[in-house]
């Protein structure tokens, strides 16, 4: 049986994550090139982590990487964790998983992530317990943004106050 390949958010996408989540409250995309280099070393922290693991502990664990990093870095000027769970549920509906963005505990933990108060433990636990087996999303990244904004835009929008 061949083995499955998680397939990764690149910087370009994760960018364009955070332009789109923004735009939903007319805010400002905008980030510095210092937090541009910044952003691609995390892109490639989540590509290289957990490559020794199973395809479900790795899907699980990078995109805790993804939403932590983002969460807890503050690279952009505006949206930093509503891009990160964007990021992250984009990432696992890439790779045939889902999990419900409006779940307190999740959103709970991404808050905490933002102010220091949780961990990336606190986050994989939680990911662990909520992510849920779908259809991977075939097309490209873009696709996979635009379902997952489309299907959650009142609550992101809510996100941002």
């Amino acid at each position: 049986m061949a083995k499955k390949i998680v397939h990764h958010m690149d910087f370009n996408t994760l960018v364009g994550v955070n332009k789109e989540v923004v735009s939903l409250t007319g805010e400002t995309h905008q980030y510095s090139p210092a937090d541009k280099k910044k952003l691609e070393a995390l892109v490639a922290e989540v590509e290289s982590r957990a490559d020794n693991q199973d395809f479900e502990e790795a899907v699980r664990e990078k995109a805790a990487l993804l939403v932590y990093k983002v969460a807890s870095g503050q690279y952009f000027h505006a949206g930093n964790k509503r891009t990160a769970l964007v990021a992250g549920l984009a990432f696992l509906r890439k790779n045939g998983y889902k999990v419900d963005l409006e779940n307190p505990e999740l959103v709970s933990t991404v808050d905490k992530i933002g102010i220091a108060a949780a961990g990336l433990d606190d986050l994989v636990g939680v990911l662990g317990s909520l992510i849920e087996k779908s259809p991977a999303e075939r097309k490209g990244w873009e696709k996979a943004v635009e379902n997952v904004v489309a299907s959650n835009k009142a609550a992101l929008t809510k996100m941002s106050s």
